[in-house]
């Protein structure tokens, strides 16, 4: 016999003898002494598995992340969108002297080049999750979706509710009115896109000081694997939230929303219009029903699919490359193809070299044309003084011929100047040519060929007096 002990609540303290069960025989692999808290392990244990079995559910967590074949997808269109954008934005500006562009607003325009370059830009963070970074550089990816999306947004659609806004301001007023505000001032449809950014920037800035965005998780039910009963997998998710996060979206949203509204019914409202200082006033407001129904439609379905990864930035960034792809189609392609068409730059441009109308052309077009007119003049000048000399010529034998006749004409001469029964001796004829008259050339040069030689008598001779 030997010491029987006991614990405070009555228990026997003594050794543990740890048996199992191996090839239908018991088997020693352990004691324990519960008096010293001591393990006695042999190490010939045997397990199904080489582990011994779970005495808890273990859990395992898993991310839901993107799928990569959909965001290298989604990104190559995006690529290719913002290189579209770069071609639209280059044409622009090199034919920004072309009539036709002139009238279209260019400078507009190239806002909405801008504009969809940087929504497009947005698809990349936009695919950004826990599989390409960490949790530290989530809250800049958040900023980067927002910011770009925002201003993408806002120059981008600006521009052209800006366009549809002055065509509907402008000719759908009443005739009086119409004329007083049909010209066209460009600073205001700048002012007002960037009226609508300057709005944009201030509500993005407030959201990000008073309420910044975060990397959130979201957590889905546990699901159990069909393979091993003893672990359950808990998914998680990433999200870009704030605390107040459903007031920010209705603020932004609802702004957007109306802006979306207003220009279907402004673009609606002029469809019938035609003005030449907005040329692509129609093509603005198709892009505007494009956009319009492809952002209220995905507004509302993102925010059902938020917890589906793949669905939410299927939608999200299908709509933000549709939506550009749409406007920048609609409003260059039929530029470019009417300029490369019907050569219209060329036309320009040689129209620029012959009128002189370049700023460094311009003086020498102008002194070369002055050049060329004192040419002509002077050759002119010389033409009419050899005529004038001629016609003195002839002047002078006509009057040498007509002093040869009165000479050897006396008496008849004596018959025309003396009455008969008169004492008095009569004047003396005047002279034919006098000095101290003008010579009118005129009537010389007109009435010098129809005065034939027998018929220069005294006369005609005041044809040549004045």
């Amino acid at each position: 016999m030997g010491h029987v002990v006991f614990d405070a609540s009555g228990s026997r303290m003594a050794w543990t003898l740890i048996e199992q069960l191996q090839g239908g025989v018991y088997k020693k692999i352990g004691y324990y002494d519960s008096t010293k808290d001591n393990l006695s392990w042999y190490n010939n244990d045997k397990w199904i598995g080489g582990a011994p079995p779970a005495d808890y559910t273990k859990v395992i967590t898993t991310f839901r992340f993107l799928s990569q074949k959909l965001f290298i997808s989604v990104s190559v269109l995006a690529s290719l969108g913002i290189l579209l954008a770069i071609i639209c934005l280059a044409f622009n500006i090199y034919n920004g002297h072309v009539r036709y562009i002139q009238n279209s607003q260019p400078y507009l325009n190239n806002m909405t080049a801008v504009g969809c370059t940087l929504a497009l830009a947005a698809v990349f963070p936009l695919g950004l999750d826990g599989y390409h970074i960490g949790p530290g550089l989530f809250p800049f990816v958040c900023q980067a979706r927002l910011w770009l999306l925002g201003l993408g947004f806002s120059l981008a659609y600006g521009s052209m509710f800006t366009k549809i806004w002055w065509v509907h301001t402008v000719f759908t007023k009443k005739e009086d009115k119409k004329e007083k505000r049909k010209t066209l001032e460009p600073w205001k449809l700048y002012a007002t896109v960037g009226l609508l950014v300057g709005l944009d920037v201030v509500t993005l800035i407030i959201w990000q000081i008073v309420d910044p965005l975060h990397r959130t998780i979201e957590e889905f039910t546990k699901e159990e694997p069909k393979t091993d009963t003893d672990v359950s997998i808990l998914p998680q998710l990433e999200h870009c939230s704030s605390t107040k996060m459903n007031t920010w979206l209705g603020i932004f949203y609802g702004f957007k929303g109306l802006l979306l509204l207003l220009g279907i019914f402004l673009a609606y409202e002029t469809k019938s219009v035609s003005t030449e200082k907005i040329n692509d006033h129609r093509a603005v407001g198709m892009a505007i029903y494009n956009v319009a129904v492809l952002c209220l439609i995905t507004a509302p379905v993102t925010m059902i699919l938020s917890s589906q990864q793949d669905a939410a930035f299927a939608f999200a960034s299908l709509a933000v490359v549709f939506s550009s792809y749409i406007t920048l189609v609609v409003l260059f392609v039929p530029k470019m193809r009417r300029l490369i068409t019907r050569g219209e730059w060329q036309s320009e441009q040689q129209d620029t070299m012959k009128t002189g109308s370049s700023t460094n052309n311009n003086e020498e077009e102008k002194s070369r044309l002055l050049e060329k007119e004192n040419r002509e003049l002077e050759k002119i000048i010389a033409e009419k003084e050899e005529r004038v000399s001629e016609l003195r010529q002839q002047l002078q034998d006509r009057q040498q011929l007509r002093s040869r006749r009165r000479s050897s004409n006396p008496s008849r001469e004596a018959d025309n100047h003396f009455a008969p029964g008169l004492g008095a001796t009569p004047a003396p004829p005047a002279p034919f040519y006098q000095p101290n008259l003008p010579l009118v050339r005129c009537l010389v040069s007109e009435q010098a060929d129809k005065l034939g030689r027998g018929n220069c008598d005294g006369s005609r001779v005041h044809l040549l007096y004045k």
